[in-house]
């Protein structure tokens, strides 16, 4: 059986020797099953002004809409296709190929992990559906197909099972790493409200550094409650003098034999010394 890794190695060189189509953008139409959910306008308008000058200058890769004679849907190159839309564009270059299911799942998360980062809860998902879709294919093997470590792959599967603020500052793309997800999921829950309440405001990322600081917050010892009872007296050392100078001062000072305790011998002589 042919593994999905081995059909992807055969697919780009196959593609490379296709025609390029010149395809009209109204028979075109974004797959719905697209892990991407959201493209940042300002890298469409970035885009749309390089197509603009230069146009497009890698082909799209379309498979034909089974549902839609005459009609395709994208495999992999959106973004070209929106950008070509603002930039007032008629038709794209493309590459027309049938593309089986599990493959058009790769191809869509290897472009946008590599290409332009999509959100870490837009990845665990489209991961996710890669695993499920494609019998045969471990943890090990996505690793390998997207470029990244097992590791990778296993912090953001693990995005998946958080719940409350966690999974809303997540789907809010308000945390933006597997690792400040996994620390902010640990805070007491009434923290995470108040990062995620603090974020929505500033209309910014929760970042590492205040997840640490509430980290550090959290688990510093609460002060030490007051019992009522008097502090505990501090022995203060005795300068070093023999018992013979010691016993010339209380003489001198007038204040009889001298105590055996350090603590008595210095209240003697504090009393003496305070007016």
């Amino acid at each position: 059986m042919v593994s999905i890794l081995e059909e992807l190695e055969g697919l780009f060189p196959a593609a490379a020797t296709e025609s390029v189509h010149d395809i009209r953008l109204d028979a075109i139409s974004p797959d719905p099953l697209q892990p991407r959910k959201e493209i940042d306008p300002s890298e469409l308008d970035e885009l749309a002004l390089s197509i603009e000058s230069t146009g497009v200058l890698t082909p799209i890769l379309l498979r034909p809409d089974a549902d839609n004679p005459g009609s395709y849907v994208i495999v992999t190159g959106e973004r070209r296709y929106h950008a070509s839309l603002r930039a007032r564009r008629t038709s794209i270059p493309a590459i027309i190929r049938e593309v089986e299911p599990g493959l058009r799942l790769a191809l869509q998360l290897i472009e946008n992990v590599q290409r332009s980062g999509l959100r870490p809860m837009e990845t665990a998902q489209g991961v996710a559906a890669l695993l499920s879709s494609t019998p045969g294919l471990n943890q090990a093997g996505a690793a390998k197909l997207l470029g990244k470590s097992q590791a990778w792959i296993s912090q953001h599967l693990a995005m998946l099972d958080f719940a409350g603020p966690t999974r809303e500052a997540l789907a809010e793309d308000l945390l933006q790493s597997p690792e400040t997800a996994r620390r902010f999921d640990q805070l007491p829950s009434d923290d995470k409200r108040e990062l995620l309440e603090k974020a929505r405001t500033a209309g910014a990322p929760i970042t590492r550094t205040a997840v640490t600081s509430a980290q550090a917050v959290s688990s510093s010892p609460a002060p030490a409650k007051k019992t009522g009872r008097p502090p505990k007296a501090k022995l203060i050392p005795l300068p070093p003098v023999t018992a013979a100078q010691l016993a010339r001062l209380f003489e001198a000072l007038g204040m009889g034999p001298v105590p055996k305790s350090q603590p008595e011998i210095w209240q003697l002589v504090l009393s003496r010394l305070t007016p």
